[in-house]
């Protein structure tokens, strides 16, 4: 993840607060460049928080905000956990294409995306949330109601199961004749 980025970008535009949850070691980075940009009381770092916590908090936030990365030693995330619970949550998404994101949020329709590194593009992002809340409303809606159709552990044990069914099919056709 790239929270210096997230953090330039949230500092380039006057609006809202940032709240960061999560440890890690960028955090002393995190919070030196909050103290460098002088974010204030504009930042919140929230430390680690349990899944019910996070829930809670995202039903408190306008938007979720990601700014993913590949790493320096070319780690990558995988599947966007956070950034489908935000979905879920109603929330419109502000990230980066990497990795599996881009199948996640629509650019546009459930959120936007930038490109990794890109600070100004994700400024522009927030700062339009941000100040359109029935945008924000279209774009969560659209995302949730995505996730819940096509990205639910139900959607894939049935897509999982109806693969093995295929393959069993597939497998003992030969046999019956």
């Amino acid at each position: 993840k790239g929270p210096l980025h997230t953090i330039q970008a949230f500092a380039a535009q006057p609006h809202g607060a940032l709240w960061m949850v999560g440890e890690g070691p960028l955090l002393a980075d995190a919070k030196a460049l909050a103290d460098q940009l002088q974010l204030g009381e504009r930042i919140h770092f929230l430390g680690s928080r349990s899944q019910a916590d996070v829930a809670e908090l995202m039903r408190g936030v306008r938007v979720f905000v990601q700014h993913s990365m590949v790493a320096a030693d070319g780690d990558s995330e995988g599947n966007p956990v956070a950034v489908m619970e935000a979905q879920l949550s109603g929330l419109p998404v502000v990230a980066t294409r990497h990795a599996g994101i881009p199948e996640v949020v629509l650019d546009g329709s459930t959120g936007f995306l930038v490109e990794e590194g890109d600070v100004k593009g994700m400024t522009a992002a927030i700062e339009r949330l941000l100040l359109d809340p029935p945008l924000c409303s279209q774009l969560g809606e659209a995302g949730q109601t995505r996730v819940a159709a096509a990205f639910t552990l139900e959607h894939h044990l049935r897509a999982l199961s109806g693969f093995l069914e295929q393959t069993y099919a597939t497998a003992t056709a030969g046999r019956d004749g």
